[in-house]
């Protein structure tokens, strides 16, 4: 009898620890990469907001604001999380950053490398660039974050288009001006 009541103690206590701690340990590497069509890629880690808030933060979202998996979310636009949705639920201003500021935070940025033959490469810099301007100074009317973007020469950025729209001479130097102000020549 006693024999008994220590398998299901066990069974009943230690199992689902051990397989609730398991599942949090694993859980809470997790990185996950939500894709936006107009502003990028959303990098939201798991990890990040556990150590900010805690373990038990889990219901706080699940299955209150995003579904597991998240397949069966549906799509937040940046104006949906302004109003409260989504992440704009917690990221309000009040409770956590506001989803209209700093868009490094959540989208990840990085230097770009265009291959050109000649005159050379051109990297553009996001860093110095955002330091300047906000992100919607050229997304995603001018550029689509990630791939997808098409190929434009001299002659369309000379005419307004592309990074043409800000290098014009006036809101910064013009993209006639000299080549190694761009290109890695």
């Amino acid at each position: 009898m006693k024999f008994r009541w220590i398998v299901v103690c066990l069974l009943l206590v230690a199992l689902p620890s051990v397989l609730y701690a398991s599942w949090t340990k694993n859980w809470s590497k997790s990185v996950v990469e939500f894709k936006g069509d107009a502003y990028g890629v959303v990098v939201f880690n798991h990890n990040d907001h556990f150590d900010y808030l805690g373990k038990s933060v889990c219901t706080r979202c699940h299955h209150k604001i995003f579904n597991i998996p998240k397949s069966k979310n549906p799509d937040f636009t940046m104006e949906d999380m302004e109003k409260g949705k989504a992440c704009g639920a917690c990221h309000n201003g009040d409770f956590a950053f506001n989803v209209k500021d700093n868009c490094a935070s959540c989208h990840p940025t990085k230097d770009i490398t265009f291959k050109v033959e000649d005159p050379g490469p051109v990297t553009f810099s996001h860093e110095l660039h955002t330091g300047m301007f906000g992100c919607s100074s050229c997304h995603p009317d001018l550029f689509i974050p990630g791939s997808g973007n098409k190929d434009f020469t001299m002659d369309d950025m000379s005419e307004g288009e592309a990074c043409g729209a800000c290098h014009d001479g006036s809101t910064a130097f013009s993209v006639e001006d000299d080549c190694e102000n761009c290109h890695q020549m």
